[in-house]
């Protein structure tokens, strides 16, 4: 069971970390849409201790941004993106503004 579907807009906690973290500095604080779903796995900051036999899971998901809302002095093609791996708690469901 995942806490998002495919299409659902989500947007990436705006949150630090002490650790290792496979999610971007650039992509926190900003709303994208999920495109895939990848099976539950250690999460990075316990597999970057070699945890993993023994570390926390959770879902991932891969994430699509518009290029023009992480850069916005992008001077690519309005319609390029980024996909990226997210974990599931880095996530929380995109707000009514973010629409």
């Amino acid at each position: 069971m995942t806490k998002f579907e495919i299409g659902d807009r989500v947007t990436v906690k705006d949150a630090t970390s002490m650790f290792h973290t496979r999610t971007q500095a650039f992509i926190r604080g900003h709303t994208g849409v999920v495109v895939e779903h990848r099976p539950a796995w250690v999460i990075p900051e316990d597999e970057a201790w070699g945890r993993v036999d023994d570390g926390r899971t959770e879902p991932f998901y891969v994430v699509r941004f518009q290029q023009t809302d992480l850069w916005p002095r992008y001077t690519g093609y309005e319609i390029d993106t980024l996909e990226t791996e997210c974990s599931e708690r880095w996530l929380e469901p995109a707000g009514e503004a973010d629409t």
